[in-house]
């Protein structure tokens, strides 16, 4: 029997473009729909996903050998996409061409801390004043 596949967990957060308030509770709720029917598609799994008005958080479980600034640009690219076709006015409204500015933040994290994280990613509204 070959040994476990060794997983790899990062906490990812990306910006809205100009940090502007674009994840209201519409576009949250499309948007988390569409994460997994993305992650479905390839090498990785989000575990966690949850939005602040200006941002979007993830904890992305993947196999070590899969790229991870692959795996965001695709996000990145495939969410901001599919967001600003559904809500055609928001792209006309605020002149955009993507949702997300181009960079992002990302952490490692182990076995250990995966549950922290997955709580932290859960709270985000609470964290930042928005129930």
């Amino acid at each position: 029997m070959p040994p476990p596949t060794e997983r790899v967990y990062y906490h990812v957060t990306f910006q809205t473009r100009q940090r502007r308030p674009l994840l209201y509770a519409e576009t949250e709720a499309y948007l988390l729909a569409r994460l997994p029917e993305i992650a479905q598609r390839d090498t990785f799994t989000i575990l966690e996903a949850g939005c602040a008005l200006t941002h979007l958080h993830l904890l992305i479980e993947k196999v070590p050998w899969a790229d991870l600034l692959s795996i965001i640009r695709l996000l990145q690219i495939e969410t901001s996409d599919s967001i600003l076709q559904h809500f055609p006015d928001m792209a006309l409204d605020l002149n955009l061409q993507s949702i997300w500015e181009t960079g992002f933040h990302y952490v490692r994290h182990s076995d250990k801390s995966v549950e922290a994280v997955k709580h932290y990613i859960r709270n985000q509204k609470q964290h930042h004043g928005l129930e």
